[in-house]
């Protein structure tokens, strides 16, 4: 591929894939991340079956989609993979409501940060204010409001400290959350363009060329599924240290893992039935996905690992 191709293909996969995540090596025993020093007991909200807010009592839920820095990004542009750059993907859990209080909390990139706050319900319009408890760097603000008859909350979150991003945006939908072993990943490819080596190629002239060969996956990931059968050793072999690693972190997305690796998370924040909902999710792991964890992360560590756009 000549330079200019591949820089033209290194800016789409940028903005497809995020970047600055590592090839990281998951212990079975601690879901799909170091496990957090002090275990947080996460609030589960009890939720209406209702999306469309008709009352106080619909409120109460997972609010779900992406936390971006840009207020124009829109819900398409989210969904077709164009904003995952700069915007993880956030559960904004109301928990409880009680009078003009409202508790609740936030999960996006690894992170679980509860709030508290005030309530306000003025003509069709609620209004919500909350706090961060303060004692993180990341800390904030949450000011966000729905309608009645409507089925998006939308927002800004501000910072407390000086931080890369100070203000966030968001619009939110109503979801519930069902862990389903038969889940499916779809075929998009994963990169860690973070993760590369040039390699010298000759042009059918004969000329020398410098290429970038990427920690990749292939689409041969989506023909596996880690939680609803046991893998055999025939079928990993051959597969690629990327693929495994999509593979293995299937299982923990499918809980609802919220992951701190960025090129991991933008590659799951863009599969549409994932939810993040929990910072720790061992204690949920099947038997056959414990099994399967261990056959692929012996696979893992001696598969090979780069290789350029398409996958020579």
């Amino acid at each position: 591929m000549k330079p200019i191709l591949q820089l033209l293909c290194l800016t789409s996969l940028a903005g497809l894939f995020g970047c600055g995540d590592s090839m990281i090596k998951h212990s079975t025993s601690e879901s799909a991340q170091a496990a957090p020093a002090a275990k947080v007991k996460i609030p589960v909200p009890v939720a209406t079956a209702n999306k469309i807010i008709k009352g106080d009592e619909d409120l109460t839920g997972y609010w779900v989609g992406a936390f971006g820095a840009d207020s124009t990004m829109t819900t398409a542009e989210v969904q077709d993979g164009e904003a995952w750059e700069n915007a993880n993907k956030i559960n904004l859990s109301i928990d409880t409501i009680s009078g003009s209080k409202v508790s609740g909390h936030s999960i996006v990139a690894g992170n679980f940060r509860p709030f508290t706050g005030t309530i306000e319900h003025s003509g069709n319009t609620y209004h919500f204010f909350a706090k961060e408890p303060g004692d993180d760097k990341y800390d904030g603000v949450f000011t966000f409001s729905i309608n009645t008859g409507d089925s998006v909350l939308a927002g800004t979150w501000k910072a407390n400290h000086q931080v890369k991003t100070p203000v966030r945006y968001y619009n939110l939908t109503k979801r519930y959350f069902r862990y389903d072993p038969d889940i499916q990943l779809d075929n998009s490819r994963y990169a860690d363009t973070n993760k590369k080596k040039p390699v010298t190629y000759k042009d059918e002239d004969g000329t020398k060329y410098t290429d970038i060969e990427y920690a990749m996956s292939t689409v041969d990931f989506s023909e596996y599924n880690a939680s609803n059968r046991l893998l055999t050793s025939g079928k990993l072999a051959n597969l690629k240290a990327a693929d495994l690693l999509i593979i293995r972190n299937s299982i923990f997305a499918r809980h609802g893992y919220s992951f701190k690796k960025p090129a991991i998370r933008a590659f799951f924040d863009q599969q549409n039935w994932y939810i993040p909902i929990s910072t720790d999710v061992t204690a949920t792991l099947t038997p056959v996905e414990k099994q399967n964890l261990a056959l692929l992360m012996q696979y893992e560590k001696n598969a090979k690992q780069y290789y350029d756009t398409f996958g020579r």
